[in-house]
């Protein structure tokens, strides 16, 4: 006979839907539509809750978009940073980092949306777009090195900094979500092949 969750157990993960409910939504409602044209009254009629409880959980729109771009970087981080730090003390930096472009690769096909939001953020200037840079910059910087030391065993890398191959795999990886319709690439729909495609154009 199962046992009987406690008031109290149950309130807690009832809040913890509500709260999953609501930032899935306001990613999809924010990525689509952007923020300025996205309302809280919106994403609490998607959450299919009341515009209070949205505040109870939430205490204004900038709150849900903060909470919404930590998750998705706290996504990248968990994923990819375990792999650049189990590479400190190996010989092989090259194999790890392409374990890391893979992870990324694969995230971003997975989670369009976040890529989507982080693009429509990035292309403007204000707050939001200074704190997706820093959040950025800070997952940038630390799989900096393990790019140095790739860079010494790979001729493919060795006329890329960091950045600038960073800059490559975003343009290759985030083509396919802003031109989903590309008719003269059906390949370009099919995650795998995307991921296979990009990792042989940046690694040959």
């Amino acid at each position: 006979m199962r046992e009987a969750r406690s008031p109290g157990r149950r309130s807690a993960d009832e809040a913890a839907r509500t709260r999953r409910a609501i930032l899935d939504n306001a990613l999809r409602l924010f990525s689509e539509k952007g923020f300025d044209l996205t309302s809280v009254r919106e994403i609490a009629a998607a959450s299919d809750i009341s515009h209070g409880v949205l505040r109870y959980h939430f205490g204004s729109k900038m709150d849900i978009w903060i909470s919404v771009m930590d998750r998705a970087f706290d996504l990248y981080r968990e994923e990819m940073m375990p792999v650049v730090e189990a590479a400190v003390d190996s010989d092989n930096a090259l194999e790890a980092f392409r374990k890391v472009v893979s992870v990324f690769i694969r995230l971003t096909c997975e989670r369009p949306e976040f890529a989507r939001l982080f693009i429509r953020e990035t292309s403007q200037q204000g707050p939001r777009a200074d704190y997706c840079q820093t959040n950025f910059s800070a997952l940038h910087l630390a799989i900096g090195e393990l790019f140095n030391r790739a860079r010494s065993q790979s001729s493919a890398l060795e006329f890329h900094s960091n950045d600038s191959f960073f800059y490559a795999l975003m343009s290759l990886t985030h083509f396919r979500l802003l031109h989903p319709g590309v008719a003269f690439a059906p390949e370009l729909q099919d995650s795998e092949l995307v991921q296979a495609l990009v990792m042989k154009v940046l690694f040959r």
